[in-house]
């Protein structure tokens, strides 16, 4: 069954979609979609996902967006027996835990730093937002930092799905210039993930 993947590969979302895919060696087609290629609004991809937002994966006749969902989706229906979501209960409950918080706790505040440093003008940026957003942010990686302290990956000694949805934010957090408190667990672990080809190839070059 032809699968597509719609969404361009500056988001953040898209990135961990494509990184899980390429590790399960998923034959897809990725359209672009957001950022300058628009189309969002378009009532054909409002009528795949009503967000407007990416991803969006069509996968044969089924379509699912969310980029969490989307990676859960994909271990499950091709991965079942994969240590990347393990069926055990609480080793799964780990690794939803860490990717709802991920999504619920991390990505505001680092989405507010990474759009005030990377897309705003300086002359344009928001020096309280920033400075408001890195606090905010620097309080979600200082209790991953705590987690990696006790663990290679985050819910244990193997890779997850939950890795690969910090591990985009983390290239971002540790390579953009501004003035952040040390978190050695995560710069170890980090250079782990880089270990992964799809990461180090596709995720881990200049921040933009």
């Amino acid at each position: 069954m032809p699968r597509t993947l719609f969404g361009h590969m500056k988001s953040s979302n898209v990135m961990k979609v494509v990184w899980l895919m390429d590790e399960l060696g998923l034959d897809f087609e990725r359209v672009d979609l957001g950022n300058v290629f628009g189309g969002l609004e378009e009532d054909d991809y409002r009528s795949k996902n009503p967000t407007s937002l990416v991803p969006t994966l069509v996968d044969g006749d089924f379509t699912i967006w969310e980029s969490n969902a989307v990676l859960r989706y994909l271990c499950n229906a091709y991965a079942p027996g994969s240590s990347l979501y393990p069926t055990d209960p609480k080793k799964r409950g780990l690794v939803d835990q860490w990717l709802d918080c991920q999504q619920t706790q991390l990505t505001r505040p680092q989405t507010v730093v990474f759009f005030q440093l990377i897309r705003t003008p300086l002359d344009k940026r928001d020096t309280q937002a920033l400075e408001t957003a890195i606090r905010e942010a620097s309080r979600v990686w200082a209790w991953l930092d705590t987690r990696l302290g006790e663990n290679s990956y985050i819910c244990g000694n193997e890779i997850t799905i939950a890795d690969i949805a910090w591990a985009v934010h983390a290239h971002r957090w540790l390579n953009m210039d501004f003035q952040r408190p040390e978190v050695p667990n995560v710069k170890a672990w980090y250079e782990r993930m880089l270990t992964h080809e799809s990461y180090r190839q596709k995720w881990a070059g200049p921040v933009t």
